[in-house]
């Protein structure tokens, strides 16, 4: 894992940061006030927090697969699916913080792929 580390703090970083970015400025204000508190209060952290978890995923997945933007977007299609087209489709998120969620988790697992892939030692 040592060899994989660049790669797996560079895909961190990326998802945080566009993470971050997209979801204050375009997910969060098409979305009504949350119905509970978060777990996690502070959004940096709590943004953080959810990139180690998936960029460990991911990281685990590339290893099986050897193909980190596929990876990537098989990832993005399930969430996609399990979240925003279920959502919707039964009422729990309407059609616009829907399409920005595809976009945003889209740009977010592409950008975290496209840097893994930059920072990795195999080519």
């Amino acid at each position: 894992m040592g060899d994989r580390l660049k790669p797996i703090i560079g895909a961190w970083a990326t998802g945080c940061v566009v993470g971050y970015v997209a979801v204050t400025n375009f997910f969060n204000p098409a979305m009504p006030a949350p119905a509970f508190e978060p777990v996690v209060a502070n959004l940096m952290l709590s943004t953080a927090l959810y990139q180690i978890i998936a960029v460990l995923f991911f990281d685990w997945a590339v290893q099986k697969s050897g193909q980190a933007m596929h990876t990537a977007w098989v990832i993005a299609i399930s969430q996609i699916l399990l979240v925003d087209v279920n959502y919707w489709i039964i009422g729990r998120r309407e059609l616009e913080p829907a399409l920005y969620s595809v976009v945003i988790i889209f740009v977010i697992w592409s950008a975290v792929a496209f840097v893994y892939d930059k920072l990795s030692d195999t080519a």
